[in-house]
This record gives C-alpha cells, structure tokens and sequence, in this order.
C-alpha cells in the first residue's frame, strides 16, 4: 500500500527516535512527517534534522501555537527550514488552548479569528520577500523584510481548525487545513461546506487546497486496537471546555458525549470508558487491523480528505489535555505509560505500506 497523501505524526519521542522514525516514513512512501508542538519539544528542531536526512517526505509543523512566537520568528524559522529542505515545509499553525498561550507564553488569548487572520496575512507577505508594514488590532510588525531570496516553492501554510469560523478561514487564507478527531460525518457536513464558504469570499478555488486530518491510531494483528484506542476517544469526548467543537464531531457521527462527561465529573474513568463502545471507538479514530485501518482510510478519502494523518497512540493510554480536564480524584487513575509498546504501535503504523 503506498499511498501519496497518507501522513505520519511522530510525538512524544526524543529528538533521535524522531529523525530515525521520519526517515523510515520516508523509505515506506508516507507523504509527510508531523511534528506536533506541546510539552515534548519544538516543531522546528527535528524538522530541520529530518530535512538534512531526506530528500522527499514533506515536514510539517503540527501545529505551532501563533502566541508562541511573534510573526516575524515564526517566518524566519519556517523560511529557514523551507530553504535547507527544498520546498518541503508544511506551516502549520493554531491557536492552540488558552490555558497554553495564557499559562505558558504569558500572552493573552483574544479573539482568535481575527488574530489567526492577522497572523497568517504577516506570514504570507514575510514570506514572499516583500517589505512588511502591518498596524492590526493584536499583531503589528513595522520595516521588516526577509533578505533571503524567496524560494521556488514556497512554505504552504496549514491552519489547525476544528470549528465553523476558523475552517472557514483556512478555506479562505490558507494553503491547507489540518484537523483533528473529524467523524466522516463531520467532514461531510461541516468541514467542507465551511471551507466551500471561506473560497467562496475570497474568490479562490479549493482544487489545489490540503484537507487533511489527524486521528489516533492504533494498528494491531486483529481489531484489539480498538479496544486499546477507548481511552483517546474517552479524552476527546470530555475536552469540551477547552474545544467544544469535537463534541459536534461525535454528534455527526451519532453519539452524544454528555454521559462520558458525566461519569468523568464523577470521577469514574472507568464508568466512562465503559461507555465508550467499539461502534464509537471506531468512528472518532483509525484502529484495529491492517485491513480494517486501510478500509478506514478510504472512508475518509470517500468523505473529501485529501490527506489523512496517522498518529500513532500509546495503549489504552488517556491524560488531560489541559489543566482542569479532569477531576483530581482521576488523576491517580491515569495509566501507566510503556514506551516500548508504543515504539510498537509506530511500527505497525510505518508497516501498513509495506
């Protein structure tokens, strides 16, 4: 199976493991690389080695976080990496969550539409060479410009969006989007028509547009993955406080996710991953055989993705996503993590082309 628009996340790893789990992407026909920016270091270090150790897999940042730099370094670094790779980069950028850029960054979560709008149009001119003057209403660069000759291919530029409004923007600003956690359904009714919206006002067509997603991903010998998986979908159902839009993934998909909110509330994890069928396991990730997973990437190619990314998920394996996610009565009940077995979900991710 070799497949041209199928992605690889590597998280989670150290930087090592990452150049070496990228390069193999590479051998096996994967289209591109992520590399996601929370806790476990940054998007642009390993994207960068990866780049002098390859010559085809595209390098995509997973998201970065616009609060995280200022628009000028942000350009820089993507400009940078773009050169040492050929063309190769793959922006992506996202709000990410508030208790991140207002916890971490020590900056100021406000209105993240017009921020992303404002953010993205600097990157498109820094990135172009010109001079750039910009006055927004919450980011502003003066007498800047980029004095590197500007790139045959330039960085196509990716925004993280999960909602109507921000989707909607990717469709109208961007190069591509990249979501996360979409049901078919989801992509069906909601992401493409918003992306369509977005085209619209701006005039432009989507045929060269990237819809691309990212789902948790557990390959197995047979459909254990699925049971693996339940805790990832247990996490994403009860994210709503930080983003209320996966709740409406699952609702296009059929499943109404305030039951598992509630047993979690209640600090009973295992009430809630009790709730979390197979049927539903099945519909929010990529998991189980090898066969069963290939049939499952068709759906999604059948529903409009262009892209779909893999990530690989340690076992049976849930966390907070931020602060306050859960209660802290469950926070002792969080399981332990094997590396080992989740090197093996990785190899049996990279295997599905072989």
């Amino acid at each position: 199976m070799s497949d041209p628009n199928l992605d690889i996340f590597v998280e989670a790893l150290p930087p090592g493991v990452q150049i070496d789990y990228s390069v193999r992407a590479e051998e096996r026909g994967f289209r591109a690389v992520w590399f996601p920016e929370i806790t476990f270091g940054d998007a642009f270090g390993p994207a960068t080695a990866v780049a002098t150790k390859t010559s085809r897999v595209g390098l995509g940042t997973g998201v970065v976080g616009i609060w995280s730099r200022s628009a000028v370094t942000m350009a820089l670094q993507a400009a940078t990496l773009n050169e040492l790779s050929n063309g190769r980069l793959m922006l992506g950028v996202g709000l990410q969550a508030r208790g991140y850029v207002e916890g971490w960054h020590g900056q100021t979560y406000e209105r993240p539409v017009r921020a992303m709008r404002e953010y993205v149009t600097i990157l498109r001119q820094i990135l172009s060479g010109e001079p750039t003057t910009f006055e927004g209403e919450i980011f502003s660069v003066r007498n800047f410009q980029l004095m590197m000759q500007p790139p045959e291919k330039p960085a196509r530029i990716y925004m993280a969006a999960i909602g109507p409004q921000m989707t909607r923007l990717a469709g109208e600003l961007a190069d591509g989007i990249i979501g996360y956690f979409y049901s078919t359904q989801y992509v069906r009714d909601h992401v493409l028509p918003n992306l369509r919206a977005g085209a619209e006002k701006a005039g432009r067509s989507l045929d060269d547009f990237d819809i691309a997603c990212g789902f948790p991903t557990i390959v197995t010998p047979d459909d254990s993955g699925l049971e693996q998986i339940k805790g990832q979908v247990m996490m994403f159902a009860t994210a709503g406080s930080s983003s209320p839009e996966y709740a409406t993934s699952f609702a296009a998909a059929g499943y109404d996710v305030a039951p598992i909110q509630e047993r979690v509330d209640a600090g009973d994890i295992d009430g809630a991953l009790a709730l979390v069928t197979d049927e539903m396991a099945d519909a929010m990730t990529i998991a189980g055989s090898p066969e069963h997973v290939r049939a499952r990437i068709a759906e999604y190619r059948d529903a409009g993705l262009t892209t779909v990314g893999l990530n690989p998920s340690p076992p049976n394996v849930w966390f907070p996503l931020y602060q306050g996610h859960f209660p802290d009565s469950a926070l002792a009940q969080i399981p332990e993590f094997s590396f080992p077995a989740y090197l093996g979900v990785i190899d049996a991710t990279l295997d599905l082309t072989a």
